[in-house]
């Protein structure tokens, strides 16, 4: 088969762009493709706009902007593949999301939603962890539209690294975006009485501050990807809590990856990719208002604890890269011969 080449622009430092483009690119260089990175300042659509782009395929992760567009539809000209991949209903970022204010409040936020679908319908390929943003891009009018799951990275199973600790430790993973479920859920008190009722229990919060005022919280935030998942290594109970709503819908299942990654159990809201997950993957769905119950439940019974937490390793070991690398691979080339055949050009050995 032949090689791709295989450009790739996205906005580095963001979780998103690590699961979404960065984790597949570096699993298609194992698999002897080669890529070259693009800014998303600017400068990879201008040098697309400008000069004479000599790759195989565009791995575009959620690049909105006016030049992106302008770029894509070059490309698309040029008979260059494009892959817009996206993992966010940009509609439902909320107020209290410093994107919302970035992207120019409810009005730029419509802008740029009407630019995504542009992009989408111009690509060769759309891709995206939701089931729900793929029906929704579908509506829209976007033909070619694949559903690829978040999947970590080949050395982000580091549960082995784990050290022995007194007592048990709750995390919770929550960017900015899921401060409103955490309140409306009401979390922080729900943990607070947990602290107060159980000895040797403490918290730790990265992201959102859960605003717990006893010496056994800690709340750290401005960690890079590397830094959470050693942060993680101290978590026996991942929680992961959601109301409800149309950002939720779009949401991925990797957070409870990472926590098993870590080799804690987790518990999770039965809601978007969370449904139907449970005792198998490592953990427990908690209804609205059963979640100090069953956090007590966990800290208690050690021996049930412990085995869900060798469940969750089981599975994420299947929830790599190394798994889903040829999902990328196949999807990349189909886009490919799409992209050529037409434009009128042959894909050499792509068949």
């Amino acid at each position: 088969m032949r090689r791709l080449k295989i450009a790739v622009v996205c906005k580095e430092g963001t979780a998103n762009a690590h699961y979404r483009a960065l984790v597949p690119a570096d699993e298609l260089v194992r698999r002897g493709h080669t890529t070259l990175r693009g800014s998303s300042d600017g400068s990879f659509a201008r040098r697309v706009l400008t000069t004479q782009p000599s790759w195989d395929v565009t791995l575009m992760q959620q690049m909105t902007g006016e030049v992106d567009l302008q770029a894509a539809r070059r490309l698309r000209q040029l008979g260059i593949a494009v892959v817009w991949d996206t993992d966010d209903d940009i509609r439902a970022i909320p107020r209290s999301s410093p994107a919302y204010r970035r992207m120019g409040g409810r009005r730029g936020i419509k802008q740029a939603y009407a630019r995504t679908l542009e992009i989408a319908r111009t690509a060769h390929l759309m891709t995206t962890p939701s089931d729900h943003l793929a029906a929704m891009y579908r509506e829209e009018g976007v033909e070619h539209v694949a559903v690829i799951e978040n999947n970590l990275a080949r050395d982000a199973i580091r549960h082995a690294g784990r050290r022995r600790h007194p007592g048990t430790v709750i995390g919770c993973l929550a960017a900015l975006e899921h401060e409103r479920d955490l309140k409306r859920l009401k979390i922080g008190r729900t943990l607070e009485r947990i602290l107060a009722t159980h000895e040797g229990v403490s918290v730790l919060a990265i992201g959102c501050d859960l605003g717990i005022d006893d010496p056994r919280y800690r709340w750290r935030t401005d960690l890079s990807l590397d830094e959470v998942q050693r942060a993680l290594l101290q978590v026996d109970v991942g929680i992961a809590p959601l109301v409800d709503g149309v950002m939720t819908r779009g949401r991925s299942n990797v957070k409870l990856k990472e926590y098993a990654a870590s080799g804690a159990m987790w518990l999770a809201s039965p809601l978007g990719a969370y449904r139907g997950m449970g005792e198998v993957e490592g953990g427990l769905l908690v209804e609205d208002g059963g979640w100090e119950r069953t956090l007590s439940e966990m800290i208690t019974d050690h021996e049930r604890r412990t085995r869900l937490m060798a469940r969750a390793r089981d599975w994420v070991a299947g929830e790599t890269i190394a798994q889903a690398g040829q999902i990328w691979e196949r999807q990349l080339r189909a886009a490919v011969e799409r992209a050529r055949s037409q434009a009128g050009v042959t894909v050499a050995g792509a068949r």
